[in-house]
């Protein structure tokens, strides 16, 4: 009897370790999904000038083509974030004087974890936010 019982505490031990080592490769993967999605946002809107409906275009067809996706229940950051599929941002005026206005833009994107316990229990935590903000951008 004792042995079948050490059978059972080492089956349970090797089924923790297995459930935590696939849970950190799962967070890791998504982690760096989200921080490639930030970066590749941050260049559209960098190389359009600006957030318009050409950057959203291509930043839906890039985001489409890498598989990222994020549950519209989740926030991905405050209040002051303007929301889009999968990400928020927020343009911050630097200098509106003169004839040039300059600004830039906070993005935000969210690693996306799809179980319930975390989701319950963690719904707003930045822990699970990437950030970035584009260089200024000048424009007439």
């Amino acid at each position: 009897m004792r042995d079948a019982f050490g059978g059972i505490v080492n089956i349970t031990f090797i089924v923790v370790f297995m459930v935590i080592v696939n849970g950190y490769l799962a967070f890791a993967a998504n982690y760096n999904k989200a921080f490639k999605y930030k970066n590749k946002i941050i260049n559209i809107i960098e190389q359009n000038e600006g957030y318009d409906a050409n950057a959203l275009k291509k930043i839906d067809e890039y985001r489409r083509s890498i598989g990222y996706s994020l549950d519209t229940n989740i926030e991905v950051s405050g209040a002051e974030c303007v929301k889009e599929e999968g990400f928020c941002y927020k343009e911050e005026l630097v200098d509106t004087s003169g004839q040039f206005s300059k600004k830039y833009y906070t993005i935000t994107t969210a690693v996306n974890i799809d179980m319930p316990i975390l989701r319950n229990f963690l719904p707003k935590v930045k822990l699970f936010q990437v950030s970035g903000t584009t260089k200024t951008i000048t424009k007439h």
